[in-house]
């Protein structure tokens, strides 16, 4: 099952089209409103381009979403086969039910009619959880259930799937807020900070990317009830009771069609006695084609404990060029030995044969 995560045809064309951006960073042109009632309300949603509380508007060059009711701000044209990119920063305003608990939000990808599919606001989609400490996770929101590599693990006394790189393919669950699978690690910034966030989708598969790390992957998107594979449809941003901004909002298109050598090699396989404040470095050499690499990905239970100082992606190598990445342990991981995989990420998946594994001292 395994050689579906990174199969040899995966390995071209390298280079994605150019970026168009989704939102001009001055208004709402492109995008449509949909909002329900405050929560213990019975009146129905205040509906489509219907925002009487003004909680989606532009400060700063990006969207605020406000939070105060839920619903979602989302592009009126279809999408497929693409790599979207923004950033993502919080207020300091949260809004009943939520003002108890963390910040919350969400990106809804492949979303599709009606506008009130779940919780009376938000499209048919699939979600990349943005949510303070648990950036990338998956949540179904009707688009059907995936495969994905994962684990059992138990979060706050509740017990979830993971995202494991190695682990073997299994279908979630096929449920509105249901489905959940957990991301791989914690690789968010300090509150304050801005979060770039990447989601790659091919076809039904797709890649989810927190801060140039991926934390997510799934496969086969399935539809039971129709019978059909889910590939495409709008793009949602969620307000989900916390004020939070999204700007710098990007998509090019992703062409998987046609294929090229790619052949990436390391002057070595592993790192030992990595610890914080004093990186290690690890050179690869480009000796195929062209190849355009967009993440890095740190697997394993402690791969959230390293860090890498990664380069600004995405990032195109010719041949014969090479690439230095210094890893180091952070100085928060905690009193004993962690180990973890370093490998490389392209639009098309993980770069085949090419694994560094790292361990603390």
């Amino acid at each position: 099952m395994l050689s579906s995560i990174h199969p040899i045809a995966w390995a071209q064309p390298q280079l994605a089209g150019r970026w168009t951006s989704l939102f001009d960073g001055k208004s709402l042109t492109g995008w449509d409103t949909y909002l329900r009632q405050p929560e213990g309300t019975k009146q129905p949603p205040y509906g489509l381009n219907n925002d009487p509380l003004r909680v989606f508007t532009v400060a700063d060059g990006a969207i605020r979403a406000s939070g105060q009711l839920w619903g979602g701000i989302s592009t009126r044209q279809e999408y497929d086969n693409y790599h979207l990119r923004l950033d993502v920063g919080w207020g300091t305003k949260k809004w009943y039910p939520n003002d108890s608990t963390r910040r919350d939000a969400g990106l809804l990808y492949h979303a599709t009619g009606p506008y009130s599919f779940a919780y009376d606001c938000w499209l048919r989609s699939s979600e990349l959880q943005i949510q303070e400490g648990e950036f990338g996770d998956f949540f179904g929101v009707g688009a059907g259930s995936a495969e994905f590599p994962m684990q059992p693990v138990t979060v706050r006394g509740k017990s979830l799937d993971q995202y494991a790189f190695d682990a073997p393919l299994r279908r979630n669950a096929d449920a509105v807020g249901s489905g959940r699978v957990y991301r791989s690690g914690d690789f968010e910034r300090p509150h304050g900070q801005w979060n770039t966030v990447e989601l790659i989708t091919r076809g039904a598969d797709a890649v989810y990317i927190v801060n140039g790390y991926v934390v997510n992957r799934l496969f086969n998107t399935y539809r039971p009830a129709i019978q059909q594979q889910t590939t495409r449809g709008k793009i949602q941003l969620q307000s989900e009771g916390a004020e939070v901004y999204y700007r710098r909002i990007e998509l090019r298109p992703v062409d998987y069609t046609s294929p090229r050598s790619l052949r990436l090699t390391a002057d070595k396989t592993t790192l030992t006695g990595l610890v914080p404040g004093k990186p290690q470095f690890v050179q690869f050499t480009n000796r195929g084609d062209a190849v355009e690499l967009v993440a890095v990905e740190l697997s394993g239970p402690a791969g959230d404990q390293f860090r890498v100082q990664l380069p600004a992606f995405p990032l195109r190598l010719k041949r014969g060029e090479t690439l230095t990445l210094p890893v180091a342990l952070l100085p928060t991981a905690p009193d004993q030995t962690a180990t973890a995989t370093l490998r490389l990420e392209t639009v098309l998946g993980p770069v085949p044969d090419l694994a560094i594994s790292l361990q603390s001292r």
